[in-house]
């Protein structure tokens, strides 16, 4: 944990590239929602690739914008099942004129574990279909060699402490967001080192387990 929480201000390129995610997240916070994350997300999938690799890799590099709309078709397309699901549950809870009754809420119960199970499954794979994708510079590489992955000790390893360094720095830049003002500056800067730090905690676990698979 400790390696990936020095990561981002690492190397030649390290401070750069924070300060190139954090500028992505501040205009998404301000301006451009969720459009001006595309090229952080086509960057945190570079972070995913290179677990092998000690420094950050340098945030304007020419596969960029190739890289960036791969990855956020990627994860759209990963996407579908969850958000699928979740409308579908809301929908038949909502939808119902009778007044709640018991078998409700066993339903809801069951709807929302469900909903919880299926966003970790995608929360889960979708790293591994970015770095397979950025390794292999193919969309086709993002849906295959999943398993192998997945179901390797040290990928899970990596991710769980990666998501929950990933959430508790979205927290903190949630909080700070909502407070306005230089918060927001703030926040925004929180968030973007929770990304990159959150990113190569995951790939290490992924370069551990993709390398012990091709063995």
């Amino acid at each position: 944990m400790r390696e990936a929480l020095a990561y981002p201000i690492r190397g030649d390129h390290g401070e750069k590239a924070l300060l190139s995610a954090w500028l992505c997240v501040f205009v998404h916070a301000i301006a451009l929602p969720v459009i001006a994350l595309v090229p952080l997300v086509g960057y945190a999938t570079t972070v995913l690739s290179r677990g092998h690799v000690g420094d950050p890799p340098p945030f304007l590099e020419r596969a960029l914008v190739t890289r960036s709309l791969g990855a956020t078709l990627l994860a759209v397309g990963y996407g579908i099942v969850p958000i699928g699901t979740a409308l579908v549950t809301v929908r038949l809870l909502t939808g119902a004129d009778q007044p709640p009754t018991d078998a409700n809420a066993i339903f809801v119960l069951a709807g929302s574990t469900t909903i919880l199970v299926v966003l970790a499954g995608y929360a889960y794979v979708l790293p591994i279909a970015l770095a397979n994708y950025a390794r292999a510079g193919s969309l086709r590489a993002g849906v295959s060699g999943l398993v192998g992955v997945a179901s390797h000790a040290a990928y899970f390893v990596g991710w769980a402490s990666g998501i929950v360094l990933f959430l508790a720095g979205l927290a903190v830049s949630s909080a700070f967001a909502d407070l306005g003002g230089l918060y927001t500056v703030a926040g925004s800067l929180v968030g973007a080192y929770a990304v990159l730090a959150s990113s190569r905690r995951i790939a290490r676990g992924y370069a551990e387990a993709a390398d012990y698979r091709r063995h």
